[in-house]
């Protein structure tokens, strides 16, 4: 498995000497429309937001940005392909935690490197919650402790797939909680585990609010928690797990990438589309009303991020193979 980022600003350095047909052309950038690698499914939470956003793209860089969703691996397919795209900045991706932490660590995907990719921006960073069937009755976290004590092993939790982000943020909440609850993994993205939460298939899961926003609108779900380190602001009614006595903060981010020999002023043209799209004030009013949790980071900001976040959640995970939770 690759983490490291150490080796991106000399691996661009010579992309840049050997691709001269790339650099002359960067100049024109961009002539044609961008394709956007969408690793997760359709409809989905991460699917929806960065949909959302890239329209908001579109008229400062001059040309369409057309998504195509590619699945499969927990995101690693789909990563795999931005990987391995011709480096001309007519390729762009989405990356999550699953992308640049539990695809690299399971080993997943043969050929699998994150050191092949550049960070363009993070675009939203968000706390997990945990949402619950509203027809359960369970209105605040007490109620779900209480019913997942009564019942041990038959609370049914969904999340993004064995070892991945919401499973791990599933786990660490149930051990902190000293409950036992039944994992329901949905692989291929938050928009079957949404469904299957609206229809009382499950009875909780921890994911994004951003992917059962409307569902809670509606009355549909309840939010008994936010595993933030203090109150969402789409959320300023619901506490936090913190605040009830309970050390649970885990979140999720949603990143641009490119592939890393992407020449140096294709990368700039794209982070200048990238930030006028997040400072464009109907994207920031919509993300506001559909609590995406917009927050931007550049490149360098976001590789520090997610260096950090890759230390913690290992920890986590050699803790729980340990343990034979994970194998």
């Amino acid at each position: 498995m690759t983490f490291s980022k150490g080796l991106r600003t000399a691996l661009t350095g010579v992309a840049i000497l050997v691709t001269g047909t790339l650099s002359a052309g960067a100049q024109d950038y961009p002539t044609k429309d961008i394709m956007h690698i969408m690793p997760w499914s359709a409809g989905g939470g991460t699917d929806t937001v960065m949909r959302t956003f890239l329209q908001y793209a579109e008229e400062p860089l001059g040309v369409g940005i057309r998504t195509q969703n590619v699945t499969g691996a927990q995101s690693g397919v789909g990563t795999l392909r931005l990987m391995k795209a011709r480096p001309d900045g007519y390729t762009i991706g989405s990356l999550t935690w699953d992308s640049m932490i539990t695809v690299p660590y399971k080993n997943l995907v043969p050929g699998y490197d994150t050191d092949s990719l550049s960070y363009l921006a993070n675009v939203t960073l968000y706390p997990t919650v945990l949402a619950v069937n509203a027809d359960t009755g369970w209105e605040t976290l007490d109620d779900f402790i209480a019913a997942a004590k009564e019942n041990p092993g038959e609370v049914t939790v969904s999340d993004s797939g064995i070892g991945g982000i919401w499973h791990l943020h599933a786990l660490d909440m149930a051990d902190q909680l000293g409950v036992e609850l039944n994992h329901v993994p949905f692989p291929n993205g938050s928009a079957e585990q949404r469904e299957a939460l609206i229809s009382g298939e499950n009875d909780a899961a921890s994911l994004s609010y951003a992917t059962v926003a409307s569902a809670a609108e509606a009355g549909q779900v309840n939010i008994l928690a936010v595993m933030g380190s203090e109150r969402d602001p789409s959320l300023p009614d619901v506490p936090t797990f913190t605040e009830l006595g309970h050390d649970v903060i885990w979140g999720g981010m949603r990143v641009l990438a490119v592939p890393a020999e992407t020449p140096q002023e294709i990368q700039d043209t794209l982070v200048a589309g990238l930030k006028a799209a997040f400072d464009n004030p109907e994207f920031q009013e919509k993300a506001a009303a559909t609590g995406m949790n917009a927050y931007w980071m550049d490149g360098p900001e976001t590789e520090a991020y997610v260096e950090r976040t890759q230390t913690r959640a290992l920890k986590l995970l050699d803790k729980l193979k340990a343990e034979g939770v994970l194998e």
